[in-house]
């Protein structure tokens, strides 16, 4: 039997119970535009090109 860490959302910080995924929770507590604003500002962390260049 393996451990595994619980799932916290990236956005909300929330810890998700251990039978949901992060999938369903980014779909259903979050709007799209929240998840793209994150992953967006996220990449640009990165110090990768921005997408708007």
């Amino acid at each position: 039997m393996t451990f595994q860490l619980p799932t916290t959302c990236p956005i909300c910080q929330e810890t998700l119970a251990p039978d949901r995924s992060l999938d369903d929770h980014l779909v259903g507590s979050h709007t799209h535009r929240e998840v793209v604003s994150h992953f967006v500002s996220e990449y640009d962390l990165t110090g990768e090109p921005s997408v708007a260049d």
